[in-house]
Formats: structure tokens, C-alpha cells, sequence
């Protein structure tokens, strides 16, 4: 597998997603990752706050073999549970916050953003973009709720190690997406924040009260209503309150 390490780039999803248009695609599990990014991005073109040098900002090329497009967000499961697992073992108190935040209790380590590409009915490929909170401490932006591994366990850790163990784990995680689909997905919502739990929702026709049921292979989530219907929802289709 390929490791990259870049000073400073725009973005590690968009530096990996040129070099395999440019060079053709590395080895699954290739690695490209920045001490800073000037254009990091998250969902919906959100920007990732992070201080050079102190936090994790990779992008990881995924090469499944028959994972077909309809079931892409097991993709998404396998790089969530391996970013999870690898904090789990620091910690305890940390979940998936659906579709593919970390969470520590109910503040924010890391956002994943994962791009597809396609092959007929199958992905070709998918470039999972990273960013988790390793060891900075102070978070300035007008981000609501972030948090740090440092914040958490009070040390600071060797982030070239923790990249090592992270690429490992979600590679055995796209193992069981390709030939366990079932056991991961369990998995997942074993570890998926609010999972079966009352709170509280939003959607087009307002405030609710439902719990998490579960996530379907294209990443819709359902969610009970106390009033006894069921809510399926893409994302940005439901809010949190």
C-alpha cells in the first residue's frame, strides 16, 4: 500500500481523486495525508478546523470488490467502525453519529467524507475522506461542539502510529463489507449514537419525538415516531435537536 505524507495540500480527497485520474489506481488502502489542509472539506462542503501538525487529515483509496452502488454505505460503516474502534480502545464513550461523524458523548473528533466512484452497477472505487482530532486543544472556529483525543485523555499521541492503526482496522472492516455484510451492519448500529434511544428530530413537517430502527444499505435511516409511523430519511432530510 501507498503512503503519501504532504507538508500542506488543499485537500487529501482531492489530491488522491487527481493522482488516480492522472496515474490509475494504487493499491486499496493507499494513504494520502497533510500536517494541513488550506481547503479540508466535509459534508455539504463544510470546512474541518485544524491546527498543522496536531491532527490526523487523510484520505484512504477503498478498491471493494462487489460491493454494488445500492449498498454504498457499507463503505461508510466500514471507515466509521474503523476510526471508532481505534478510539475505543483510548476511551470509552465514543459512537457513529449517522451517516459518518465520531462522536465522544455528544461532542465531534472526526468527519468522514466518502466520494464513489462507479462501474456500472458496481463502485470502482471510493476515496473516504478523514478528519479526526488527535492533539489539538484549542478550537477557535464557530464549530459547536468539537473535542480533541488529547481533550479526552489528557496526552498527546503519535499520529503517524495511530494512521497505521486506523488504515488497519477499516481494511478488515472492507473485508466484511465484501464477504460479511450482516455481521458489520450490526456492528454499526451497535455502535450508532442514539440507536434506539427517544429523542428528539426534525424534518419537513417539524419537531419529533422517534428513536433510530435502523440504516438501510444506501444509507436511509429510519426512525420511529411516537406516534407509532416511521420516518425514512436521506441525509439532510432529518436534523438532530
Amino acid at each position: 500500500m501507498t503512503t503519501i505524507h504532504l507538508k500542506t495540500t488543499n485537500s487529501t480527497n482531492s489530491y488522491l481523486s487527481d493522482l488516480v485520474r492522472q496515474k490509475g489506481l494504487l493499491p486499496s488502502g493507499s494513504v494520502v495525508y497533510a500536517d494541513y489542509q488550506t481547503a479540508g472539506r466535509g459534508q455539504q462542503n463544510n470546512k474541518w478546523e485544524a491546527e498543522e501538525g496536531k491532527n490526523l487529515l487523510f484520505s484512504m483509496l477503498i478498491v471493494p470488490q462487489g460491493i454494488k452502488a445500492t449498498e454504498q454505505f457499507y463503505v461508510s460503516e466500514a471507515v466509521a467502525l474503523g476510526i471508532c474502534t481505534f478510539l475505543a480502545d483510548k476511551a470509552p464513550g465514543f459512537s457513529v453519529k449517522w451517516p459518518n461523524d465520531i462522536y465522544w458523548n455528544d461532542k465531534k473528533i472526526a468527519g468522514i467524507l466518502i466520494e464513489n466512484v462507479l462501474n456500472g452497477t458496481n463502485i470502482a472505487y471510493s476515496i473516504a475522506g478523514v478528519g479526526l482530532n488527535i492533539n489539538q486543544r484549542i478550537f477557535v472556529s464557530d464549530a459547536p461542539n468539537p473535542i480533541s483525543l488529547a481533550n479526552i485523555c489528557n496526552k498527546e499521541f503519535d499520529l503517524e502510529q495511530s494512521l497505521r492503526q486506523i488504515r488497519a482496522n477499516i481494511m478488515s472492516n472492507i473485508e466484511l463489507a465484501q464477504n460479511d455484510k450482516d455481521f458489520l451492519h450490526n456492528k454499526y448500529k451497535s455502535n450508532l449514537w442514539r440507536f434506539g434511544t427517544d429523542a428528539e428530530y426534525c424534518d419537513k413537517d417539524g419537531k419529533f419525538i422517534g428513536k433510530i430502527t435502523d440504516v438501510a444499505p444506501s444509507g436511509q435511516i429510519s426512525i420511529q415516531k411516537n406516534d407509532g409511523t416511521t420516518g425514512r430519511y436521506m441525509f439532510k432530510e432529518v436534523g438532530y435537536r
